[in-house]
């Protein structure tokens, strides 16, 4: 279910409280995630970094009325790796594709948000040097292709980078993995 909202509560406060997953460190917090993408990034500051965030859903069968939500955050090394996290929520009675795809990108932002809130109170902070990406399940040869241009739109307006497929791997290929 959606976590509870607290009125003027800074993202990264209410994300702290949450807890995301890694197949190496297991379930760490939300605080824990952002050192240790931060210290991936420190161990060499010269190398070219990508920051991506995305979100996949898939229906229950046991419960049709239920969509499972994976978010995950990657910091890609370019041409070495990756370290990533991911976190999975769920919903309730959503209507359609369109629905599931919004609710898609706004889990993406929200942790994308809360996200950069936190990287920006660390000191010699790397990681603010980067745009963000933030990859969407969808694409011009599916279901979803009516609505790229209104969510991508949406996306690059609030300041970020939207990924479609096949460029969208951190929705379609990492948290996919995880529904």
């Amino acid at each position: 279910m959606r976590e509870n909202f607290v009125p003027n509560q800074k993202l990264s406060e209410r994300f702290g409280n949450l807890y995301f997953h890694n197949y190496t460190q297991g379930r760490i917090s939300f605080d824990e995630v952002v050192v240790a993408l931060f210290d991936f990034i420190r161990q060499d500051p010269k190398g070219t970094y990508r920051v991506i965030i995305g979100t996949d859903s898939k229906g229950s069968k046991d419960s049709p009325n239920y969509q499972s939500f994976v978010t995950a955050i990657i910091v890609h090394k370019v041409g070495y790796g990756a370290r990533y996290f991911w976190r999975k929520t769920y919903q309730k009675n959503l209507r359609g594709i369109r629905d599931k795809i919004y609710q898609e990108a706004m889990l993406s932002l929200e942790t994308c948000w809360a996200f950069m809130e936190k990287i920006n109170t660390f000191p010699d902070n790397h990681l603010s040097n980067y745009r963000v990406e933030i990859h969407v399940d969808i694409g011009a040869n599916g279901p979803t292709r009516n609505i790229i241009q209104e969510v991508t739109g949406m996306i690059e307006n609030l300041g970020f980078t939207a990924k479609v497929k096949p460029h969208s791997f951190g929705a379609s290929r990492v948290a996919h993995r995880h529904t």
